[in-house]
């Protein structure tokens, strides 16, 4: 299993492109900490950092990085890996109180 201290990933529960960064972390056993959107501060604290209410959002030494595709991309790196084949990335973008549109 590989852990990795220094990445945060903001999530939303509903988005179909966290869920394919999570399927990516679940089939290599990769585990990172997960901060969802719509629990306590974890929504402006996102909107602070990086300046968009978009998801999934892996930060990396306290830097952004949006779009699932690249997430991966930059994931498989670490761990050595051949980035699955994708059609290009995605996220979604959240709303104060609930709610979410995804591209």
């Amino acid at each position: 299993m590989a852990s990795f201290d220094d990445l945060k990933l903001y999530v939303l529960p509903g988005c179909p492109f966290c869920a394919k960064v999570d399927a990516f972390l679940d089939e290599h056993d990769i585990q990172i900490e997960h901060l969802d959107v719509t629990q306590g501060t974890n929504g402006d604290d996102l909107v602070r950092i990086g300046g968009k209410r978009q998801c999934p959002c892996l930060l990396i030494d306290g830097k952004p990085m949006y779009e699932s595709g690249d997430i991966i991309d930059y994931l498989a790196g670490r761990i050595g890996a051949d980035a699955p084949k994708h059609e290009g990335g995605g996220a979604c973008h959240f709303v104060p109180g609930g709610g979410h549109v995804c591209d």
